[in-house]
């Protein structure tokens, strides 16, 4: 009997293969490590798996299951006894692959070793017949049980396509603040990021408002990040409008357009901006002009924390004398700190800038210092 087990121990598999085929052939690898499936379908309705297995070398499991029902894969689940530290989970067209209280049973009583957890789950706009939409209620994967292994529930919208995410905690830039840190990765535990990848205008205004919206049923969205490039000033006024939540704003660059002037409901989200607006750090990766800071400081008025990655035309002195203008102007004293790239000149240009700011009097209180090419301007 013991002639018929495998000594493999890494097993891929490219063809397709579903669940109950897998367990038959994994029956006879008993030394198995790691184990990747790339493609699956449907069970046969006539098999059932009867028997357990044992792999207690099986440390790794990636299984691409957009073919396959979520009660499947519980069912295989159950019949593999592993110390499994890593499991990544694709799904798609069965929406209880965002049950956060079942995938929390599951790991709890059949992969009590598991340090890393990555699901990505397939959605699509405009397409209810096979993605349906989630009615199990909001922010499921924001209990102490995620919380206390870090792993972190986000959002991706690519045109009509959209991929919810889980997976372990890492950096993330509104970390990158030059004070203390130190619970940042379980405060950010319950917050959810929504990033939105670049695509055609015409395609953005008639997609992701959807794909807002349709996210909405699911989660509160409390970061934002557009990686869309000259994003029009229109865009993200009516974008803000749909996620009343978020706390920090990413952004690639800005399209201000003044042949188009703002609609009178988009001026009214600006001037409502006052009393309802929550984000307090703000990530510009390319400035072009002074403009875009005016409006920056509109749509954010209690912003805390300015980074920016180019500042192109303007020099370090005026971008900084640019920004204690503008607080001045519209009593935006919140902002505590600023944060931009320099790529020469470390030494001189930190010394230029605490002259300045000595000579005009713009800071009685104030701290510069320079880690690798960034610059942090802190004051009280």
């Amino acid at each position: 009997m013991n002639n018929q087990f495998s000594l493999i121990e890494y097993f891929v598999i490219d063809h397709y293969c579903s669940l109950n085929e897998l367990v038959t052939l994994i029956s006879y690898t008993t030394q198995l490590r790691r184990l990747t499936l790339h493609k699956t379908k449907t069970n046969d309705s006539n098999i059932t798996i009867l028997s357990s297995i044992t792999l207690t070398n099986l440390k790794s499991m990636y299984l691409d299951l957009r073919q396959t029902k979520f009660n499947q894969l519980e069912i295989f689940i159950t019949k593999i006894f592993s110390n499994l530290t890593t499991l990544s989970i694709i799904g798609s067209k069965d929406i209880t692959f965002l049950d956060a209280y079942r995938w929390e049973q599951l790991i709890f009583n059949y992969f009590p070793k598991l340090e890393k957890f990555y699901l990505f789950y397939d959605d699509q706009v405009d397409n209810e017949q096979e993605y349906p939409i989630y009615t199990g209620g909001m922010n499921k994967f924001s209990s102490s049980f995620w919380i206390k292994r870090q792993w972190l529930f986000e959002v991706e919208i690519s045109g009509t396509h959209i991929e919810y995410i889980i997976r372990p905690y890492s950096k993330r830039w509104y970390d990158d603040i030059e004070h203390d840190i130190v619970n940042c990765s379980v405060e950010h535990s319950t917050f959810t990021d929504l990033t939105i990848e670049p695509m055609p205008c015409y395609v953005f205004e008639n997609v992701v408002f959807k794909a807002i919206e349709r996210i909405l049923t699911i989660t509160h969205i409390y970061h934002l990040y557009i990686l869309q490039k000259k994003i029009s000033i229109s865009t993200l006024i009516q974008t803000f409008a749909l996620l009343p939540d978020i706390t920090t704003l990413k952004i690639h660059s800005l399209s201000i357009d003044k042949t188009n002037e703002s609609t009178a409901e988009e001026l009214l989200i600006l001037c409502s901006m006052k009393d309802t607006s929550k984000v307090t750090k703000v990530y510009l990766e390319e400035i072009g002009n002074i403009q875009e800071l005016d409006f920056l400081f509109t749509l954010c008025p209690y912003m805390e924390h300015f980074k920016v990655k180019c500042i192109n035309t303007m020099n370090v002195q005026s971008f900084i004398r640019t920004i204690f203008k503008k607080i001045n102007r519209n009593n935006n004293y919140s902002l505590r700190s600023l944060c931009f790239h320099i790529p020469t000149a470390v030494d001189e240009i930190i010394k230029n800038i605490e002259e300045m700011i000595i000579c005009e009097k713009s800071l009685s209180h104030f701290k510069v210092k320079c880690i690798l090419d960034t610059v942090y301007l802190q004051w009280k």
